[in-house]
């Protein structure tokens, strides 16, 4: 069973994308990335001495360049991305802290690439193991009432995330049903065990009692001799 963000997280994107199709270009000045890569390289060829630091500034800057050029829509598409990519890994991260051992994998996660060309998280799933616990009606409860925590863990649960809280309601009541039929069988056992244990006894004492009788006590064997 699986429990997922994918599908409301991609139309929440899609959603975005329409909006910002009816924002104006407010750039005036045309974008052209592979020119802008380019120009970064030449101005800050490194010399094939500089160190890690040196690489990674000047990979920040290229980086902070190719924001300085996106469109206004871009810049409200990046934000929701990085926004959406957050939420999605805080919302994956809440099941599996609470899932605990019943989760079945890490979170699985669909990208979508961003206007300043990295992939961002826009849905995610992981798997949980809601199979009840053979021959054991307690253990059963115990096990659905921490899927169903771990389903509706996040701050927003999906409709996915309330079915599978909803699977764990079901079988953990049936669990319950079976527990009280296996209790009731278990009373009346004993109840039956306790009722002709106490026949069994008045009829031992009474057995005594007419034995003790008197005329019912038997003669000492007698010996014959030669």
């Amino acid at each position: 069973m699986n429990i997922n963000t994918i599908q409301n997280a991609r139309i929440y994107i899609s959603d975005i994308q329409t909006k910002i199709n009816t924002i104006p270009d407010q750039n005036l000045t045309a974008r052209n990335s592979t020119d802008s890569a380019n120009s970064v390289s030449k101005a800050d060829n490194p010399e094939k001495s500089e160190n890690n630091s040196v690489k990674q500034e000047i990979s920040s800057k290229f980086v902070q360049k190719q924001e300085e050029e996106l469109t206004k829509g871009e810049k409200i598409f990046l934000a929701q991305l990085k926004q959406t990519d957050k939420e999605v890994k805080r919302h994956e991260m809440a099941h599996i802290a609470a899932g605990g051992r019943y989760i079945q994998s890490g979170a699985n996660y669909s990208y979508k690439t961003g206007p300043d060309g990295k992939r961002y998280v826009v849905g995610g799933e992981v798997s949980i193991d809601t199979s009840p616990v053979p021959g054991d009606p307690q253990a059963t409860i115990e096990k659905m009432s921490q899927v169903r925590r771990a389903a509706l863990a996040p701050a927003n649960p999906s409709p996915q995330d309330r079915k599978v809280a909803s699977t764990a309601m079901t079988i953990s009541t049936k669990a319950m049903s079976e527990l009280m039929v296996a209790r009731i069988n278990e009373k009346a056992d004993l109840d039956e065990e306790k009722a002709f244990g106490n026949i069994k006894q008045h009829a031992e004492n009474a057995y005594v009692k007419v034995q003790n009788m008197p005329g019912n006590q038997q003669e000492p064997l007698l010996k014959i001799s030669a």
